[in-house]
């Protein structure tokens, strides 16, 4: 199995191309939905070449027309599902936005390198990483799921104590590299 690690999943997404990139929208969308239908439950998820997973105490019979419904979302009317406020690449984006800017700030010379203007400059970045988290979802870690995509099966297991769905998906055109 991948990292959970934001920046490892990121560069899974943009390297293996369309088949990640598919299953993370989809995964969103399934996201999306279901918290819709169960409210009083949090949800999370996590996305592969080969699906993705739910996680959340929700029956295991319901993932299956949720995500089909999703699905059918993002092909028609609602492609942007595919984005989500709360995505681990928005984390990604604000970790190495502010990361960047306070090395950039603190290689200054002085006086401009001092702590108040790492902080200024580290607050800009998790200023601007919001916005621009949504435009990396939008452009490079989602994509809009082909007509050759679909969901095959769901598996629920218990991944460290907490209530689990393997969503398996089939997308044959989108199973090669930077596709």
């Amino acid at each position: 199995m991948s990292s959970i690690n934001p920046f490892v999943q990121v560069a899974q997404q943009m390297l293996l191309g369309g088949a990640v990139k598919q299953n993370h929208a989809l995964e969103h969308a399934t996201i999306v939905l279901l918290s819709r239908k169960y409210p009083e439950v949090r949800f999370a998820g996590i996305s592969f070449a080969s699906g993705f997973f739910v996680f959340g105490d929700v029956p295991t019979e319901a993932i299956v027309p949720t995500a089909n419904e999703a699905l059918t979302l993002l092909r028609t009317t609602q492609p942007e599902m595919a984005i989500h406020e709360r995505c681990g690449t928005n984390l990604a984006v604000a970790g190495l936005l502010t990361g960047l800017s306070s090395m950039t700030v603190a290689k200054l010379r002085r006086p401009y390198n001092s702590f108040n203007n790492v902080l200024l400059a580290s607050t800009a970045a998790l200023i601007l990483a919001r916005p621009l988290g949504l435009v990396v979802q939008r452009y490079v870690t989602t994509q809009t799921p082909n007509a050759s995509m679909n969901v095959v099966k769901v598996t629920p297991m218990q991944l460290f104590s907490t209530p689990a769905h393997f969503v398996s998906t089939d997308n044959p055109d989108a199973a090669g590299l930077f596709s």
